[in-house]
């Protein structure tokens, strides 16, 4: 019992030293889109040991953004209509944030006066990960959104 005990105590201890993402952005507004803009929100719910690692998530389009995206937390963002790429990486230099998993990129369509609602999806059975990002529904969305912090580009570890 001694044993277990001690090892609980020793992750509590180690997971307070793990570099980690705090999103500043305030809670969903549903806000209009600007006139003539598009928007994308991305959720990550999180919830598993793997919730934890934080990757870098780049929107490469017309301009480009980069976040270190946390569980339980939302990325949203105005952009002008056209061509996007999503890229999901671990992130380099001295942030102290793991990532587990290969990077990827996937590419969508951003349509005038529309939100695409995605969601990054992480899963972990023994020493099996995967991730990905799908299109979701806009009611999925909103249901789980409504207990995240929204994540800005000035969020850093």
């Amino acid at each position: 019992m001694k044993k277990i005990l001690g090892i609980i105590v020793l992750g509590l201890l180690l997971s307070g030293c793990i570099a980690s993402v705090s999103p500043t952005g305030g809670s969903f507004k549903g806000l209009k889109i600007e006139a003539d803009k598009s928007r994308i929100v991305i959720i990550r719910r999180g919830g598993s040991l793997i919730g934890m690692d934080t990757p870098r998530l780049g929107i490469i389009g017309t301009t480009a953004s980069q976040y270190y995206f946390p569980s339980k937390a939302f990325i949203q963002e105005e952009v002008i209509a056209g061509k996007y790429k999503i890229s999901v990486t671990k992130p380099t230099g001295s942030t102290g944030l793991v990532w587990r998993f290969d990077p990827f990129e996937i590419e969508f369509v951003a349509k005038k006066n529309e939100t695409i609602y995605l969601e990054l999806k992480t899963s972990s059975i023994g020493f099996i990960h995967s991730t990905k990002m799908e299109v979701i529904d806009k009611s999925y969305a909103l249901e789980n959104i409504k207990s995240m912090q929204r994540v800005l580009r000035t969020d850093n570890p």
